[in-house]
């Protein structure tokens, strides 16, 4: 009898539970009925049509093609034959037509030299503005991926050093293979560490650059408040130096005054190291202090010239660059691939696109003096014998 109503008393509790789950079920599916919207049919897509940039890319000759795009046709057949395969699309039930990888890259590159935004660009080549987004980062990914180390890289051959050391001294007449120089990207956030000395959010960048404006080696998006210093001693490459595996073992003799081991410049914000040469301090009064100075400012020039046409070719840079943080790396690396590209393919910058000194955003700072000052000591000895024997002739 006990037993019987155990079983009663089990199978009561279990058909109020599945009562009360039934109610709460009906309960819950009434909320998310009443509280769904209708949906709306979706528009239909606007009318769009790529006529700019079809009648545009057989009809252009060399100087509007490149007034758009900041290259030369040859240089943008030359980076499509690389890419092609990896941006070709296949037509799909919803995209039967896929966008032709040409106007993939044309979209990419007009964007980067001109920052406009994704609507802009999307009328121009045809496309809705959600999609010329996804075009420019997948195209931007592969041409970093594809291009990059292929022409962005140190000097592979202790020749290939020496013929740097050869250009600086005969353009500048200063002993060095390299300069350093970092610049600030500004971008949209308002991340507290991003906030830099010049009052606005942006990213630092440093580059490495030789005698011909290419850059040799880069660090992109780092915080904007990062100091140069810093940036540089974080980075792998300030190992490779100090440990003597960047430069080879090689010096040059300056006679009479000794020999010197390969060394890079840079300005009073890096470090003085053996390897990294910096102005003695701004204001001396010593005239062949002075001297060095002014030699070591002329070869560091080359980077103040390889950020004005790095700027001034893709504005994107120059902009207050309008994407996500995650995606700012990618963009300032691929504008420094195609900077490297076409200082390879011979394809100038021109002139008038060029920005001056003032307007590349160029870190300044001051940093603590090194061990170097016996190194800087031989050339400065050195370039003030050589601009005595001159004013002695």
């Amino acid at each position: 009898m006990l037993r019987m109503d155990v079983e009663i008393a089990k199978k009561r509790i279990a058909d109020e539970l599945f009562y009360e789950e039934e109610v709460a079920q009906a309960a819950a599916l009434s909320a998310v009925l009443l509280s769904k919207k209708p949906r709306r049919e979706r528009s239909h897509d606007e009318p769009r049509n790529n006529n700019w940039w079809s009648q545009g890319y057989d009809s252009w000759d060399d100087a509007a093609f490149k007034k758009r795009l900041r290259v030369s046709r040859d240089t943008f057949e030359f980076i499509l034959a690389e890419i092609e395969n990896d941006i070709t699309k296949e037509p799909t039930p919803m995209k039967p037509h896929p966008t032709p990888p040409a106007t993939q890259l044309a979209l990419c590159l007009y964007r980067l030299a001109h920052g406009c935004t994704f609507l802009t660009v999307g009328d121009l080549f045809g496309v809705a503005a959600p999609t010329a987004h996804c075009i420019f980062m997948e195209v931007c990914k592969t041409i970093v991926k594809t291009l990059y180390d292929r022409f962005v890289f140190l000097p592979r051959t202790p020749e290939e050093w020496t013929n740097e050391l050869q250009k600086f001294l005969e353009n500048w007449e200063f002993p060095c293979v390299g300069a350093w120089d970092g610049f600030h990207v500004y971008v949209s956030t308002n991340l507290k560490n991003f906030y830099s000395y010049k009052k606005r959010y942006s990213v630092t960048n440093m580059g490495f650059i030789g005698y011909n404006k290419r850059f040799m080696w880069a660090a992109v998006g780092a915080p904007g408040s990062t100091h140069d210093s810093r940036l540089l001693r974080s980075c792998e490459i300030y190992s490779q130096f100090e440990e003597g595996h960047a430069l080879p073992n090689r010096s040059l003799n300056l006679h009479p005054h000794g020999e010197i081991p390969l060394a890079t410049v840079g300005d009073s914000a890096f470090p003085s190291r053996p390897w990294l040469l910096k102005p003695y301090k701004e204001g001396t009064r010593v005239p062949q202090q002075r001297y060095f100075n002014m030699r070591l400012c002329s070869a560091r020039v080359v980077s103040e010239h390889a950020y004005g046409m790095l700027k001034g070719r893709w504005r994107i840079l120059y902009k207050k660059t309008e994407c996500a943080l995650d995606n700012i790396k990618v963009i300032i690396m691929v504008c420094i691939c195609l900077h490297n590209i076409c200082i390879h393919r011979n394809d100038p910058c021109k002139e008038r696109w060029r920005l001056q000194v003032n307007e590349l955003n160029l870190i300044r700072g001051s940093g603590q003096a090194g061990d170097a000052d016996t190194i800087r000591e031989v050339i400065s000895n050195w370039l003030w014998g050589i601009r005595e024997e001159r004013d002695a002739n």
